[in-house]
């Protein structure tokens, strides 16, 4: 038979298949997981197309070849080189390309906090469309004595290899504990916009058009009404309507209010309970991993714990 008939004959069998469940009422009343997650009926009656959908679905995926196949193929040896040299290098040109702002977050020598070490990010966008990639990025503060210029950047693309710091003129100069950044046209005007997170208040910046921006976090909606610690964020159209949605991540609750001053107690405390962070080197048989433990777990003392401590 040829593949044709062949690939007849699948749906021929599927649409009986289907038929047939369509006629008769289904009761799932007696079926249970065969994967060993459930081991009782699930007493759960579900309506034809919610039968067909659950049940059906993967054996008529099979019939017509499609969903995820099983990988038989067979590990194919590394191809020999072509003998042509790779010189492709990258080099580091900052300086040169006019990104001279430092990026402050926490301390320099010496971070007490969580909030100190993790850091913020940056994007390439197009925000004055003019065809050439500009560059903004985000920048944190200082817990105490955080330099005066510090703030988030925009830069613009001078279409030769160099960039002017345009912050202050687009609006978009602003000092906080920023993290993460994400670049879409959300209200469809053919201008990216910015949508940045913080610990704090999350900030949702509106393209005008004319090489500014106007905070529109409030009217938005995503102003908040509380202070949280957003991480990573992106524009995407989920429900496929033509405008973006937007999702946010948030990291764990931090007060710095409320967080224990270093060196307050004799051991680090997770969820009020005593622990004991042993990394690389402090422990001869813990070398290459990070691990958290309590100190009663290694049966030491308060002091034999501080005694290992780097």
């Amino acid at each position: 038979m040829s593949t044709a008939g062949n690939a007849k004959a699948k749906r021929q069998i599927v649409n009986r298949q289907i038929f047939f469940v369509l006629q008769e009422p289904v009761n799932l009343h007696t079926m249970c997981c065969s994967h060993g997650g459930v081991s009782k009926a699930t007493n759960m009656d579900a309506s034809r197309r919610l039968f067909l959908t659950g049940f059906l679905g993967t054996a008529a995926s099979a019939c017509f070849g499609q969903g995820v196949a099983t990988r038989k193929a067979a590990v194919q040896p590394r191809g020999k080189s072509s003998g042509l040299p790779f010189d492709a290098r990258f080099q580091d040109v900052t300086a040169r390309a006019g990104l001279r702002h430092a990026m402050v977050y926490g301390g320099v020598d010496r971070k007490d906090y969580i909030i100190e070490v993790t850091g913020c990010g940056c994007a390439f966008l197009d925000y004055d469309n003019d065809g050439w990639l500009d560059i903004f990025v985000l920048s944190g503060v200082r817990l105490s004595n955080t330099p005066e210029c510090t703030s988030n950047r925009l830069y613009k693309n001078n279409r030769d290899g160099t960039f002017t710091d345009v912050t202050k003129e687009s609006g978009l100069l602003k000092t906080g504990w920023a993290c993460g950044v994400c670049v879409g046209d959300y209200n469809n005007d053919g201008f990216e916009d910015l949508f940045v997170t913080y610990w704090g208040h999350n900030v949702l910046y509106r393209n005008n058009g004319d090489g500014t921006f106007s905070v529109v976090s409030q009217s938005a909606g995503l102003a908040g009404s509380t202070h949280r610690w957003g991480s990573g964020c992106t524009f995407v159209d989920y429900n496929r309507g033509g405008h973006l949605d937007l999702f946010v991540s948030n990291y764990l609750e931090f007060d710095l209010e409320k967080a224990p001053k270093p060196g307050q107690t004799a051991n680090c405390e997770y969820s009020s309970t005593p622990v004991f962070f042993v990394g690389p080197g402090d422990i001869p048989t813990v070398s290459t991993v990070y691990t958290a433990i309590t100190a009663m777990a290694l049966s030491l003392t308060s002091a034999q714990c501080q005694a290992l401590r780097p």
